[in-house]
């Protein structure tokens, strides 16, 4: 009898117990993919609609101009001055100097760089920054060192602030482009 209680005890062990754990992971996977149906659905339903839009975007970033205009460098830099003089008048800030950065390559493109320094209150200067962060060809910003100036004790002033940037941009680079 003992030994039948042994033998019966062993079978469970080595058979029903396994397939019992077996039946019961089973049973937690089809439980998880019955909670994951829903969303599925719901995502399956958005897909037409999130294609388009890739689409749209896709149509969108080709005629999306990237690069500076110019058939040169020195052509290209003086078409990026004036397009940052009209983002600072646009944003009622005038520039108080401009330099020229040197050309440098990168990659596919050629940097053109221009360092500007000017001065305003804060609401110009930021509405600056906005405006350059959103231009098109896409601008870069660099190294911008802005201080306050000094005032006059007991006159009312609005704070001013003296700024200094680079701004870049980007050309194609001929000798990559056409090899």
């Amino acid at each position: 009898m003992i030994l039948g209680l042994a033998m019966l005890a062993g079978g469970y062990l080595l058979i029903a117990a396994p397939l019992l754990d077996l039946y019961t992971e089973r049973e937690a996977a089809i439980e998880t993919r019955r909670m994951l149906l829903p969303r599925l659905d719901a995502a399956m339903g958005e897909l037409p609609l999130l294609r388009a839009r890739a689409a749209e975007l896709r149509a969108a970033s080709t005629t999306r101009k990237i690069t500076l205009d110019g058939a040169s460098d020195a052509i290209a830099a003086a078409a990026l001055q004036s397009h940052i003089e009209e983002l600072t008048a646009a944003a009622g800030a005038s520039i108080g100097s401009t330099e020229g950065l040197p050309t440098e390559t990168r990659g596919a493109y050629r940097r053109i760089g221009l360092r500007l320094v000017l001065s305003g209150p804060y609401e110009t200067l930021m509405a600056l920054f906005a405006k350059l962060e959103v231009a098109t060809p896409p601008l870069v910003v660099d190294n911008v060192q802005i201080r306050g100036l000094q005032r006059r004790a007991g006159v009312p002033q609005p704070l001013a602030l003296d700024a200094g940037f680079d701004v870049y941009g980007f050309r194609t680079n001929e000798a990559v482009a056409k090899p």
